[in-house]
């Protein structure tokens, strides 16, 4: 791969999400101190972290070394987040509508990670975390977040994760 080509194709994503992103992240800024004085401070860095979360899955989409297959899986993420119909409605619930876009992104990515070239996951990671001890702990704190909003969102979420991803479980048989 060229690294001009490279550089201009992340560009011409970041400028295509660059909206979203920008506007994700004054949304959970602004509640940020609220949802920490609420659920506590790491719920709120989960949070923060969304908009990393919306860079890289754009940032993977428009990686050619990623695979056809693991594309339509993170385009279908990234329609998720970006439509305004999902399982808890940022319309109607805010911020914490977020929750479960959070929640089935980390559950996804949390499953195909391995199946990347990690040079490649940690090039395109925009945070300040490495990525798998993130992942990690951000889906702990996505389970708690789910949990205050019952256990039929939990299915729905996971569910839907395996919708996603053909031949992955992740409800308990």
């Amino acid at each position: 791969m060229n690294e001009t080509t490279g550089k201009s194709e992340e560009l011409a994503v970041s400028k295509k999400y660059l909206t979203f992103y920008e506007s994700l992240r004054e949304k959970i800024e602004n509640k940020a101190s609220e949802i920490a004085g609420k659920y506590g401070e790491a719920v709120a860095n989960l949070f923060l972290a969304a908009p990393d979360i919306v860079v890289f899955l754009a940032r993977l989409l428009a990686d050619k070394r990623i695979p056809k297959d693991k594309k339509i899986v993170f385009g279908a993420l990234m329609a998720y987040w970006i439509l305004p119909i999902d399982l808890v409605p940022e319309a109607i619930t805010g911020v914490i509508g977020y929750a479960d876009d959070i929640y089935i992104s980390l559950y996804i990515l949390h499953s195909m990670i391995n199946e990347i070239d990690y040079g490649i996951v940690r090039e395109h990671w925009p945070g300040r975390e490495e990525i798998i001890k993130f992942l990690k702990k951000s889906l702990e704190v996505a389970n708690y977040v789910i949990s205050i909003s019952g256990k039929k969102v939990e299915e729905k979420v996971k569910l839907l994760a395996e919708k996603l991803t053909p031949g992955k479980k992740y409800l308990e048989e």
